[in-house]
């Protein structure tokens, strides 16, 4: 038995509690609402399958909010951001790399503390389909489909909850709440139908080498919550990797940092290289920004998957 186990039934019993409390109380919106999300610490490539799912139906006719709660930003109500007027600081990393990516479509992406507050101000804007980036254990908004992401290699641990394991609640609590699951991982591996009995779908992360990388030495950093995910995806992409740094998830540089990093890319010879949530908090032209992409026949049964539940409502929270 788990030296923390009596710590993580009880961390399983209270995230049980506020599910169930948020759920009762959950805000039904009047456009369908995408719900993508994971049940375990660090990334599972979630932020990646939002800007495909907003990116597809963008380009579908459809008017696109993506509501985060914006961690790591310091702005608490609704908010829509723009690239050019708000910074990472203030509406948190991965809602500042969606509105960038997306800047050319008809994507917003809202932040706030209040996700149905946040819902309803998107709503006003006139949109026609929400994704929740985030956001399945935050069931104060309801949601047609509920897409859980799955960490490949990591799955779900030990199976035990937090500080015992991985798990922000229980798996029985958790699995039969989400309609499939999206398994990632960096590289193509063997197909994989079924996670736990839940209909499961494999997609893979890779990061291509525009030309001029390619056959040149790189040194590759990142302040993301699993960062050999980014260096395990360079190499799948044949990148010459001299050197890697990691920093902590939603890391600030500091001069000292960038001072460092250079240091290390002189000395190797080789070009910076890192991911679109490092770089608005780096100097312009500072390294090469090189982003992910989602690979893997499965993409186009997710899609179809994702239509079959929209047109079969209503919402759950």
């Amino acid at each position: 038995m788990h030296p923390l186990a009596p710590l993580a039934k009880l961390y399983g019993k209270i995230a049980r509690w506020h599910g169930a409390y948020r759920a009762k109380r959950a805000y039904f919106a009047s456009i369908p609402v995408i719900s993508v999300g994971n049940i375990t610490v660090g990334g599972t490539g979630k932020t990646t399958l939002v800007e495909a799912l907003a990116h597809h139906y963008a380009t579908s006719g459809h008017r696109v909010a993506i509501v985060s709660r914006g961690y790591g930003g310091s702005e608490k109500k609704p908010l829509l951001v723009h690239p050019h007027l708000h910074s990472a600081r203030e509406v948190g990393d991965e809602p500042y790399a969606l509105a960038t990516a997306l800047s050319a479509l008809p994507v917003q992406v809202w932040v706030g503390r209040h996700r149905p507050s946040v819902v309803r101000r998107a709503e006003a804007a006139g949109n026609t389909l929400i994704i929740l980036d985030d956001g399945f254990q935050r069931r104060d908004v309801a949601r047609d489909v509920n897409i859980l992401t799955i960490d490949s290699k990591k799955g779900f641990g030990n199976g035990l909850c937090l500080p015992a394991g991985p798990l922000r609640e229980p798996l029985e609590e958790a699995l039969p709440r989400a309609h499939f699951a999206v398994s990632m991982s960096e590289a193509e591996v063997s197909k994989q139908k079924d996670w736990n009995g839940l209909l499961t779908y494999r997609l893979h992360l890779t990061t291509p080498l525009p030309a001029p990388l390619k056959n040149k030495p790189l040194v590759a950093f990142t302040g993301l919550a699993r960062p050999s995910k980014f260096f395990d995806a360079l190499k799948a992409s044949g990148a010459k990797l001299k050197a890697t740094k990691a920093y902590p998830d939603h890391h600030v540089y500091t001069q000292k940092d960038l001072g460092r990093l250079q240091a290390l890319a002189k000395k190797h010879k080789a070009t910076l290289v890192t991911t679109p949530k490092d770089a608005p908090k780096l100097p312009r032209s500072f390294a090469t920004i090189l982003p992910p992409k989602l690979q893997g026949e499965d993409w186009e049964d997710i899609l179809a998957k994702t239509e079959e539940i929209l047109a079969t409502p209503p919402q759950t929270a």
